[in-house]
């Protein structure tokens, strides 16, 4: 049986990020899912890495992210995020005067911070291009921010009130994939115990039908 190209992209992303699970930051387990998908995140700011990260969400799992928000009023609502629901990322640099300014932060300038003010100062250090008039401070990031971590606004259906909500792509989609990772391990230790088939076997079948077999097999029918 010959998995389909999707189905063979989705168990190496996966096999990526199942080794990347047990990296004990976000940031390493985002870094090693881009690096995977082909991407080189020294380089890549991280407002494109967001994304790139929900198109992959949806490549992977075949729906966009839906965070559940709530208004004051007692309504709940969900907004969907995905790659054509949020604006493009554009190239952003702060000018600090004519000789130089602060750029948007790579991945790559993320690692290996020092904690702390220590590490905002570091990470300014980084940014910084050219020679400015004066020297970048924390705030002058607010500038050049184009990531898709931070408030959300929507407008509730019930009451019309403005809302805003804290929404970080980069976490959401972290937790989508691994839940799906959870969800494939399971289907795979299933279908492995009912069946005797080997892992190759049961990464080959089409998603859906790996998932349907689990059900009948848990189920006894």
């Amino acid at each position: 049986m010959t998995p389909s190209p999707l189905d063979a992209e989705l168990a190496a992303v996966f096999s990526v990020l199942a080794g990347a699970r047990e990296r004990t930051t976000e940031l390493g387990q985002v870094i090693a899912l881009l690096t995977a998908a082909g991407h080189d995140p020294a380089e890549l700011p991280v407002a494109t890495g967001d994304r790139l990260l929900l198109a992959l969400h949806r490549e992977l799992t075949g729906r966009d992210i839906e965070p559940v928000l709530a208004c004051g009023c007692g309504e709940f609502s969900t907004v969907r995020l995905g790659p054509d629901t949020v604006p493009p990322a554009r190239p952003r640099t702060a000018v600090l005067g004519r000789a130089g300014g602060l750029r948007q932060p790579t991945y790559g300038d993320l690692l290996d911070l020092p904690p702390d003010a220590a590490g905002r100062a570091e990470l300014l250090r980084r940014c910084t291009v050219g020679i400015p008039e004066r020297a970048p401070a924390p705030h002058d990031f607010e500038l050049i921010d184009d990531s898709l971590a931070g408030p959300l606004t929507f407008d509730c259906p019930a009451c019309g009130r403005e809302v805003e909500h804290p929404v970080d792509v980069q976490t959401l989609v972290l937790r989508g994939l691994l839940t799906l990772l959870d969800e494939l391990d399971h289907d795979v230790h299933v279908l492995a115990s009912a069946y005797g088939w080997d892992l190759a076997t049961i990464e080959a079948l089409p998603r859906s039908r790996r998932r349907r077999l689990a059900a009948i097999a848990v189920g006894g029918g």
